[in-house]
């Protein structure tokens, strides 16, 4: 079996906890090691160091080559290594590649999504987009993605059959993110923050639409305008000169000592169990991010904005959404968490039940592993 990602090898963040998962799916299906096939389209970042020593079958593959010597290695590599499944990460409709896996051997492709295939579309181009989607022969025989919102984008945006599209929630080890009392000031004494301050913390990308810039005014309105101030706002994820970006919004001292940037850290299950709220504002798409989970199985309260998919993260009892990039919003209802911890406590112990039941890696597991099994049981049917 081959997993295929559409990403550098030891990518971080959400990529990386579906390498743990995805070789679980592998190790059911093979039941050795030396059967489980890893590809990434670039290698330079070299393997994430909590993969097993032993998962040694690794090759650059990137599914955009069209180079015909590169098809057929790929071709080759498929044939000798008798690989008929392939679990793809991001793998959309169509490719050059596609073909030549097909030829070597491959059979069952699943492709799981934690993007958003496309925006949506309707009338002559959703016709268009549903025509052209079933004249590829090649491509993945299933869809999987993390919510009904990313569902929509390929259902409703790229033509996809819906009877080719599942929702497998996203899965995350429910004990490293546990809430621990003994760690309640981890956060405060390794990055500086006044114990009496209750922590807001995001941990994600940097980019745009991850919507830094609302939390950054959220913050400012929070503790200007509103006047409260016994909280700071610890923002995890920034690389070196990542914090420049946001200048425009970092004008005021006395705002600015409410903010942290924490940087791009290894002991995120730990700051979070420091924490009060997890806030994720974004702007654009968020398929159901791997962090909402990680605050959530820590115990921690979500304020969410209401985008679809991101706002899956969330019930009214685990936690809050506000409108898209209304700051203003977000700052009135941060304060009424902050001021209120039996309501936090209420909905932190929510969100970890919540998580324990439906987002472990082994259910995550279970269902791609489902959906492998029901294709499989469909083409014995059709031979």
């Amino acid at each position: 079996m081959m997993v295929l990602f559409h990403c550098e090898s030891n990518p971080g963040y959400a990529a990386s906890s579906h390498e743990h998962t995805f070789l679980e799916v592998a190790k059911h299906f093979t039941g050795s090691m030396a059967n489980i096939h890893y590809a990434y389209a670039n290698l330079d970042g070299g393997m994430t160091p909590s993969l097993p020593e032993d998962l040694t079958n690794v090759i650059h593959l990137d599914t955009r080559w069209s180079d015909p010597e590169k098809l057929r290695a790929v071709e080759q590599y498929i044939k000798d290594n008798q690989i008929t499944r392939l679990l793809g990460f991001d793998q959309p409709v169509a490719r050059p590649m596609y073909k030549a896996l097909r030829s070597g051997g491959v059979r069952t492709f699943v492709s799981y999504w934690g993007a958003p295939m496309s925006s949506l579309n309707t009338g002559l181009k959703l016709f268009l987009k549903k025509l052209e989607v079933s004249m590829k022969r090649h491509g993945p025989d299933h869809y999987v993605f993390q919510s009904n919102g990313m569902r929509d984008t390929a259902v409703f945006g790229r033509g996809v059959p819906l009877s080719k599209t599942s929702i497998v929630k996203t899965g995350i080890d429910t004990e490293r993110y546990a809430p621990d009392k003994t760690k309640k000031h981890y956060a405060h004494e390794q990055l500086n923050i006044p114990k009496d301050r209750e922590i807001v913390v995001f941990t994600g990308h940097m980019e745009r639409r991850k919507g830094v810039h609302v939390i950054l005014n959220a913050a400012r309105v929070l503790t200007q305008d509103l006047g409260y101030k016994n909280v700071q706002f610890l923002i995890l994820g920034n690389r070196p000169g990542e914090k420049e970006n946001f200048k425009q919004y970092l004008q005021d001292p006395d705002v600015n000592a409410h903010i942290t940037f924490g940087g791009y850290r290894n002991d995120i299950p730990d700051i979070l169990k420091s924490c009060a709220i997890g806030m994720i504002a974004s702007t654009e798409w968020d398929s159901f991010p791997m962090s909402s989970l990680e605050m959530a199985a820590t115990g921690l309260p979500l304020l969410v904005s209401a985008l679809p998919g991101l706002n899956e993260a969330v019930t009214p009892e685990t936690g809050k959404t506000f409108p898209v990039e209304d700051h203003h919003s977000a700052a009135k209802l941060l304060k009424e968490l902050l001021g209120d911890s039996s309501k936090r406590q209420r909905m932190g112990s929510a969100s970890r039940e919540r998580v324990i039941e439906h987002y472990s890696r082994a259910s995550q597991a279970k269902g791609l592993i489902n959906i492998f099994e029901n294709l499989e049981q469909k083409l014995e049917c059709s031979a």
